[in-house]
């Protein structure tokens, strides 16, 4: 028997090393985070186990990845108009999308685990954002909708889902529209970009501070950013 425990906006399941709460500095803000005290923990679960046998889940959801908080003021360059719809791929506890949220935008938060989404909306109305979309996918079966601005974080460090995020981007990106994708330095995203450049868009790097930059450090925080069509 699941038990489930009470949040401000929601109900999370009990979850192996329990639940914390957490103020994150970032895009200028403080952002009050609940999320996993220990996601290790659930790397034993018998349900995770379970769940890793049939499709290879894996509750990466759980963690709050390093890049996530550089990201978050990265997005203090972008222009987008407010009330610009963006869709976070693998949003995990949601921060990004929090972020994207002080900006004026419309986030839409989107993971595979049910959990996840539930917690983006908990976080998001603990920040007084009680109106957010969320979509539960997988990215190898992508949702026939589409958005002028696609957002993801660490999210392409495993060259085997590379054919499947370029799937999602493809068919739920608008003609017109971006994506930014970020990541720490891990040694896997230039072979993204590769491969996206080859799947026809075009590939712009920019730096931690959201500016286009070509020589940004390998071994350091990039965005990727994909266009249909070059500017």
């Amino acid at each position: 028997m699941i038990t489930m425990q009470q949040f401000e906006g929601g109900t999370l399941p009990e979850i192996p090393g329990g639940w914390t709460s957490r103020t994150i500095p970032a895009a200028g803000r403080q952002l009050e985070l609940v999320l996993p005290a220990d996601p290790d923990a659930m790397l034993d679960d018998p349900a995770v186990l379970a769940a890793n046998e049939v499709n290879d889940y894996m509750p990466y959801w759980s963690y709050l990845w390093p890049a996530a908080t550089i990201m978050c003021d990265a997005l203090l360059a972008a222009d987008w108009p407010a009330g610009t719809e963006i869709l976070e791929l693998g949003a995990g506890v949601g921060l990004v999308g929090l972020a994207a949220l002080t900006r004026g935008w419309r986030v839409t938060f989107s993971d595979y685990d049910d959990t996840a989404l539930e917690l983006c909306r908990i976080n998001a109305v603990a920040n007084g954002f009680p109106e957010v979309g969320t979509l539960n996918f997988d990215w190898r079966d992508p949702i026939d909708r589409q958005f002028p601005v696609i957002l993801g974080c660490e999210i392409i460090y495993d060259a085997q889902t590379h054919d499947a995020v370029l799937d999602v981007i493809s068919r739920m990106l608008l003609d017109d529209g971006v994506c930014w994708l970020g990541d720490p330095g891990r040694s896997q995203a230039p072979r993204f970009a590769t491969k996206a450049e080859a799947a026809g868009f075009c590939v712009q790097v920019r730096n931690e501070q959201g500016q286009p930059d070509p020589q940004a450090s390998a071994d350091g925080f990039r965005i990727y950013e994909l266009l249909r069509s070059a500017p």
